[in-house]
């Protein structure tokens, strides 16, 4: 099972923010955001329940990615709390997601129940017939060796797809690639350099990581059809 596309390469513009997090200048309207998200050239969308089963539609061709975890909602500064699993498998077949994914926070106090929902869901995920998405990261650290632990661990788990940090320098990937589980890379907070991060996305990918999973840094751009659309002309040029 795989989310890639037929060249290996993914682009992946992440939506769930509004389910823990408020406010997300450039997120407010849903359907404009996957509209345009589609229309730049996005291969999936990470989403919450609600917006897949309310506007499916508007995915178009763009494979929807559901998240099955929560957790408390920020109201301003965003909070690090224990995520738990509110959504299952049958229920993202229901509504037509083609993925599941979870979040694993490695070096949290959660860490193990991360895990352990990260395992249940990858298994029941192979009965479904459907690619389970791993992201999972290291608290405060981008070492490569943090992150290649990550990518690690995820395969380990089950995982069809790894959504991890940014490596520091992005040649510790190779590490990473080892781990033999296609790998998406994160965007983190919004960047004050654009440029200076497509610059990291592309030495990232001469580096072996298949794409990227971008949130903030899409939508929040002001911008958000032609940041898609610079990044599937990195990503499948």
């Amino acid at each position: 099972m795989t989310l890639l596309e037929e060249d290996g390469r993914l682009l992946i513009i992440a939506l769930d923010h509004g389910l823990y997090s408020w406010p997300n200048p450039g997120l407010e309207d849903r359907r404009a955001v996957i509209e345009a998200s589609v229309a730049g050239g996005a291969d999936a969308l990470i989403a919450s329940y609600g917006t897949i089963r309310d506007l499916r539609d508007a995915f178009g061709s763009a494979k929807p990615i559901l998240k099955l975890d929560t957790t408390v909602l920020s109201i301003g500064s965003y909070q690090d709390a224990p995520y738990r699993l509110a959504w299952t498998v049958d229920d993202a077949q229901r509504i037509g997601a083609a993925a599941v994914l979870t979040y694993v926070q490695v070096g949290s106090p959660n860490e193990l129940d991360d895990l352990q929902a990260a395992g249940r869901i990858a298994a029941e995920a192979d009965r479904a017939g459907l690619p389970y998405v791993c992201e999972i990261m290291p608290v405060g650290d981008a070492t490569p060796a943090a992150i290649a632990a990550c990518v690690r661990a995820g395969a380990e788990l089950g995982a069809h797809l790894v959504k991890t940090t940014i490596p520091i320098p992005a040649s510790g990937l190779d590490e990473c690639n080892a781990q033999g589980v296609p790998i998406v890379l994160a965007g983190g907070d919004l960047s004050g350099n654009q440029d200076a991060l497509f610059a990291t996305v592309e030495d990232c990918l001469a580096h072996g990581a298949s794409g990227v999973a971008f949130g903030r840094n899409a939508w929040g751009s002001g911008d958000l059809i032609g940041t898609v659309r610079r990044l599937r002309g990195l990503i499948h040029p």
